[in-house]
């Protein structure tokens, strides 16, 4: 086998393990956590799924962020490839609605 020929094994073996990693990760879009109630992200998952309700999390923590408050993705998420949720994360939560002035 050519040098050229193993270069481009290598590069094509990369790019899949890049790929199906990255398919894996986010599960189609569809959102696991906040599938139920009538919370601006409940509403978000169930408009566009997890690109939907990552872009309205990421707008309440700058919003509360603005109020002097501070939040994080992972102060509430263990897990920022499969959005586990801490044990504090329903409280946390809440509290970020009430700073992010957001329901």
């Amino acid at each position: 086998m050519s040098h050229l020929s193993i270069r481009i094994s290598a590069t094509a073996l990369f790019l899949v393990s890049i790929v199906g990693r990255d398919a894996g990760a986010n599960d189609g879009g569809k959102c696991t956590i906040a599938t139920k109630g009538d919370s601006v992200t409940a509403r978000a998952c169930a408009e566009g799924g997890r690109a939907a309700a990552k872009k309205v999390m990421k707008e309440m923590v700058k919003q509360a962020k603005a109020s002097g408050q501070k939040f994080t993705c992972d102060g509430c998420h263990q897990d920022l490839d499969n959005y586990e949720l801490t044990k504090s994360a329903t409280d946390d939560f809440k509290k970020l609605e009430v700073a992010a002035k957001m329901k």
